[in-house]
């Protein structure tokens, strides 16, 4: 019953459903250049496909699919908008299901595409963009929910970068960071439902002050919000560090790779700054206002998925080895399908360049957040714009230019429908056509007799006859007469059957 739900729902639709057909079609041509589409042939043929003159459309058909799915800058507007689903469903949709498809597409035709400087630079690019999109907004949304949806746009950027550098390392890396994102955002989805639930707001200028009235509630939600920090000894640091070892390990862009590093950084200070955001302003900061409800703890029963979620956070992040490990290397083999390279899931690898990153993000987040209301007067600055009204006119300019194509073909003449089916026939069967009919038979040619030619010439006036005199019955039925016994004498004189 909500105008905006509505809107996010026909939103979500239309974006990824065209990625879906995009996708379709990338499909279809896999088939054709592999002659299966069975999945496990269409995997063992990444040479051939990648070697195939089809291979720039399949890539990019594909990828559209992906990357609509999985809300990649420029497609991400549509998933801040899609959260009006009930708390659990959003905390499914955002950690583990939806948005998660496109990603799960990458990576299971990651052996058939990836390994070219295509997929490198429209992969690891559109990645990066989406990470560094997605962490700069996500620290100016009020709503609670707005915040995390933003964040979630951010980490599948993160994954998308991991799966475009084309080592296998960096696949592992993006897998575990997918396992790792789900059960922190899961559980930080669902601590805002409970807050939602228990305070009647997502507002984060009310919602102050919350660890006195649910301090329960507070410490799951604040041990959440670090892991998403890659805060040390839990799930999501371990994964962000390899992530950072990653971006310093690649050379694709020459003397340009350092970039990738730099932006790498700057993306983990505004994810530290946004969940500092997220702890500081919900739980700290003062005390409530305006809240419709007196906020309290809520019913046990609400807590225990939070407890699990962030016990896994804690406990991956603690001993990786002992928990994480089986699971990441069966679900690696299967991404990358052939054996993983070496890897180590310890909390320590001494003092080095992703540690100093990681440090470097620690630091510059709280330094960030430090100075909020500067950032937040500098934002101000640029006028907000409603993407649902956005997308709502785009909408209604095709529908408009839509309306105007119909009614000049939907006119009501049959004499143009008939018209503009036999061209559409004509255009799109004879270029195939062409390579596939042959026109010389085993026959000698016969010569062409003047009877023949005199037959040809009133079958070709009869016709003109019956375009111009259709209308006129009875003349048209004897000029469609003539036509008729002239082809028939055709046949019979050059053996035609």
């Amino acid at each position: 019953d909500k105008s905006d739900a509505r809107k996010g729902a026909r939103m979500a639709l239309t974006i990824t459903g065209m990625g879906g057909l995009a996708l379709f079609a990338g499909i279809l041509l896999i088939g054709q250049v592999v002659g299966s589409y069975n999945l496990t042939d269409v995997l063992a043929q990444g040479d051939l496909i990648r070697s195939s003159e089809a291979y720039p459309f399949i890539l990019i058909l594909v990828l559209l699919g992906a990357f609509t799915k999985s809300a990649q800058f420029p497609f991400h507007f549509w998933l801040p908008h899609a959260m009006a689903a009930p708390t659990p469903v959003s905390a499914y949709l955002h950690s583990a299901t939806m948005v998660k498809a496109g990603i799960f597409l990458m990576g299971r035709l990651y052996p058939a595409l990836a390994g070219t400087d295509m997929w490198f630079v429209i992969v690891t690019l559109t990645g990066l963009a989406t990470l560094l999109v997605g962490a700069y907004m996500a620290l100016f949304k009020h709503d609670l929910k707005g915040l995390l949806a933003y964040s979630t746009i951010s980490h599948l950027g993160l994954i998308t970068l991991l799966l475009g550098l084309n080592s296998k390392l960096a696949a592992v890396a993006a897998t575990f960071h997918i396992i790792n994102h789900a059960t922190f955002k899961a559980s930080l989805f669902m601590a805002a439902g409970i807050i939602d639930h228990e305070t009647g707001s997502r507002d984060m200028r009310k919602l102050n002050g919350l660890w006195r009235f649910m301090p329960h509630t507070a410490t799951l939600a604040m041990v959440a919000a670090l892991a998403m920090a890659g805060v040390p000894l839990l799930n999501g640091f371990l994964s962000k560090e390899m992530f950072f070892a990653e971006t310093l390990h690649q050379g694709s862009l020459g003397a340009l790779s350092w970039i990738l590093p730099v932006l790498a950084t700057v993306a983990g200070v505004f994810s530290v700054a946004y969940s500092l955001r997220f702890i500081h302003d919900v739980f700290f900061n003062g005390e409530p206002v305006d809240l419709p409800k007196t906020p309290h703890e809520p019913p046990r029963y609400m807590k225990i998925p939070v407890e699990i979620l962030v016990g896994v956070c804690f406990i991956v992040g603690i001993a990786p080895g002992i928990v994480i490990a089986g699971l990441l290397h069966s679900a690696s083999t299967s991404l990358l399908q052939s054996a993983t390279p070496e890897y180590s899931l310890a909390i320590w690898h001494g003092l080095n360049f992703p540690l100093l990153m990681s440090f470097i993000a620690l630091i510059g987040g709280i330094a960030v957040y430090s100075s909020r209301k500067q950032l937040f007067a500098f934002q101000a600055q640029f006028p907000e714009k409603d993407v649902k009204i956005i997308f709502d006119q785009w909408m209604k300019r095709i529908v408009d230019a839509s309306t105007v194509v119909y009614g000049k073909l939907e006119n009501g003449s049959l004499q143009r429908y008939t018209l503009l089916f036999l061209l559409s026939v004509a255009v799109f069967t004879t270029v195939p056509m062409s390579n596939l009919i042959n026109l010389e038979g085993v026959r000698a040619t016969l010569p062409a007799d003047g009877v023949s030619i005199v037959a040809t010439v009133i079958l070709a006036i009869a016709a003109i006859v019956t375009l111009i005199w259709h209308r006129k019955r009875m003349i048209a039925l004897v000029s469609v007469s003539v036509i008729g016994l002239v082809v028939s004498l055709i046949f019979a004189r050059f053996s035609a059957p």
